[in-house]
């Protein structure tokens, strides 16, 4: 460096400054005793100086190290000091928007804590209840955290100078900045045993009493008060979801009244759904309409009021109510559903409304994912019964439908006693696929022992199982009792209005069916089941070509429902156009590739076409698949007509 070479020209001017002619003039004329004497005193000087110059050196470099070790000690104080800030801006933030429950160590009496039984056990128990129920409540609002406060002190980290540990300042800041609600309480000896008395911050006291014994039960039920005082709304889904629907409903509808503007919008929802249950459907729909009345982007609310439309074989509805809920969840103002979830919502609307309108093979694999991933506030129950078994059996898979409801049977029901209500709506509609009509009539067993337990089913049997047991009845010849049955159903009802079509058929009432097939169709132009189901009644009258009209109405509707595809190939056979059939089979087989009877009408167009191998294939695969007694007749004639070679 430039001050290292100053230094070295010094010293070599400080080891040249005697005069080289003076010092041999003088060496000259003085004596070799002199003269040596004169050289070590020169010599000396010149270790001196060099010595002199060496420290210098050493000096010069020590204090460059020492001005960057300067330098180095004030960064890393610098960097210290800007970490603790940041530190501590963020105890700032945590706790500004703290919104935890810390739970306090109880007082008890000193009998209760030489057992062990001291205020840290029984706040660790309380804590544990509360984390037991948090994690038994499916609902997709976001709850509060829960946390012991004095397992957060156990943090000792001191800031430098001042003697206040991090867990402290922490504390004191919650208390001053945050909103965290305090949990403490008490044991004490009553005349009954022990009263257990918890508070929650502002929102309130509650005590329960009963014998040392049962002390875990007790804080089981100080746990449940702890859970209603500050998180009513998951505390009624909690009840919701353990059989307690009469305590639930009154929670629920009370935080439709009296709660904040973010209560009402989800408890309006749950409000509506326990009324349905408990009360009537209809007066639950009705509040469900007032819900989104009140606030359309209560998405919610558009999920309970599709299931009771459903319910109620309102599909028309229905569809109309999910398309508005589509169009709310895709514009910025609702909050009900968390951004990171909007996808998936909308993925699970969308299976309902294919499941609505028939597009049951669009809708039954997108299901299945549904079902794995298992979205919070989205039961396996509404993904099973409401879509998924819907699909299979409307797509005619009726290997998947019935490994569906073994699922169902094995796993899915829990509960001690199951409300089944739709399980036998589902396990009637496989068997009317099969034509099992007398399997359908033995459901009425069942329906009496559900009806015992849940005596507000009755009108939900009325729009689900009721018409496929007056069909039956009808299928089997017993027209009067298929007449009584199906005269007990709403007038509203459009499963209820395709039966009554169907019943004036199988009697030969033509005119009649006509009547009710038009009103079905009228009720729903949206939906293309009454005009498939008038198709196929046409057809077997000997008028394909108005069959085809009906057919085509229904493909125009929903392009993907396999029904009216097939529909219109076995039309085309009838006039004798089998060549033509075979592509609107082809087109059927991509929504319904299980279909047994769909194979079986194929293979008869190929074998009319005159291509043999090409029907037995397909022969062959419709043996594979459920047929009805009928169909598998037909099989075996159509097989025995297919030459072989």
């Amino acid at each position: 460096m430039a001050e290292d070479r100053d230094v070295g020209r010094q010293g070599e001017e400080s080891l040249g400054a005697t005069d080289p002619v003076a010092m041999a003039l003088a060496l000259g004329s003085a004596s070799r005793s002199e003269a040596d004497i004169f050289l070590r005193k020169q010599g000396a000087l010149i270790d001196d100086q060099r010595h002199h110059l060496h420290e210098q050196l050493k000096q010069l470099h020590l204090g460059i190290w020492e001005k960057w070790l300067g330098v180095f000690l004030r960064a890393a104080t610098a960097a210290v000091g800007l970490g603790a800030a940041a530190a501590v801006g963020l105890l700032v933030w945590q706790a500004a928007h703290s919104n935890s429950l810390l739970i306090e160590a109880f007082s008890v009496p000193p009998d209760l804590a030489a057992k062990g039984v001291t205020g840290e056990v029984v706040a660790t128990k309380l804590l544990d209840h509360l984390v037991t129920m948090q994690l038994q409540t499916n609902s997709a609002r976001p709850a509060k955290s829960y946390a012991n406060s004095w397992d957060q002190h156990g943090i000792k980290l001191d800031i430098p100078e001042t003697g206040i540990s991090l867990s402290e300042l922490d504390g004191w800041l919650r208390e001053r900045l945050g909103h965290d609600t305090r949990v403490s309480g008490e044991i004490v000896h009553g005349a009954e045993g022990l009263n257990l008395t918890v508070r929650a911050g502002a929102d309130g006291a509650q005590s329960v009493t009963g014998t040392e014994e049962n002390l875990d039960a007790l804080v089981q039920k100080l746990a449940e008060q702890v859970y209603r005082l500050t998180q009513p709304f998951r505390y009624g889904m909690y009840l919701s979801e353990h059989g307690r629907n009469e305590e639930s409903l009154p929670l629920f509808a009370q935080l439709v009244r009296s709660g904040d503007k973010e209560d009402q919008l989800w408890a309006y929802n749950r409000w509506g759904a326990e009324t349905m249950d408990l009360v009537n459907i209809d007066a639950g729909i009705r509040l469900l309409r007032q819900s989104i009345a009140s606030n359309p982007d209560s998405i919610g609310s558009y999920d309970t009021l599709w299931g009771g439309l459903t319910e109620k074989s309102n599909p028309e509805e229905a569809l109309q109510v999910e398309r508005a809920q589509m169009a709310r969840l895709s514009g910025h103002t609702q909050t009900y559903v968390a951004p990171e979830r909007v996808a998936a919502m909308k993925q699970i609307i969308q299976e309902r409304i294919d499941a609505t309108n028939g597009a049951f093979h669009d809708a039954a694999p997108a299901v299945m994912d549904s079902i794995q991933l298992h979205y919070p506030g989205i039961g396996l129950g509404h993904l099973v019964f409401f879509i998924l078994m819907p699909a299979q059996i409307g797509e005619h898979d009726g290997e998947a439908a019935r490994a569906s409801l073994a699922d169902w049977t094995e796993r899915f029901r829990t509960a001690p006693n199951p409300d089944d209500s739709y399980l036998i709506f589902r396990r009637s509609q496989w068997m009317a696929g099969r034509q099992d009509w007398q399997g359908i009539l033995s459901q009425a067993g069942a329906i009496a022992a559900n009806l015992a337990s849940f005596p507000p089913n009755r009108f939900v049997f009325q729009t689900t199982t009721t018409p496929l047991m007056a069909q039956a009845e009808a299928q089997l010849g017993h027209f009067a009792a298929a007449e009584a049955r199906i005269a007990a159903t709403p007038a509203d009802c459009y499963l209820c209005l395709q039966v009554r079509a169907k019943i004036a058929e199988l009697q030969g009432q033509h005119a009649r069916a006509d009547f009710w097939f038009a009103r079905a169709d009228a009720a729903g132009p949206s939906i293309p089941f009454a005009a498939a189901d008038w198709g196929v009644a046409l057809l077997a009258r000997g008028q394909p070509d108005a069959a085809i009209a009906k057919f085509g109405q229904a493909n125009r509707i929903t392009p993907h429902f396999a029904d009216p595809l097939e529909g219109w190939g076995e039309a085309l056979i009838a006039k004798s156009q089998s060549h033509l059939a075979l592509a609107k089979f082809a087109e059927a087989d991509k929504y319904a590739p299980n279909w047994g009877r769909l194979h079986l009408k194929w293979g008869e167009a190929l074998a009319y076409s005159g291509k043999k191998d090409e029907a037995k294939a397909q022969f062959a695969r419709a043996a594979q698949l459920d047929l009805t007694p009928s169909e598998k007749a037909e099989l075996t004639t159509m097989t025995l007509g297919v030459p072989h070679g």
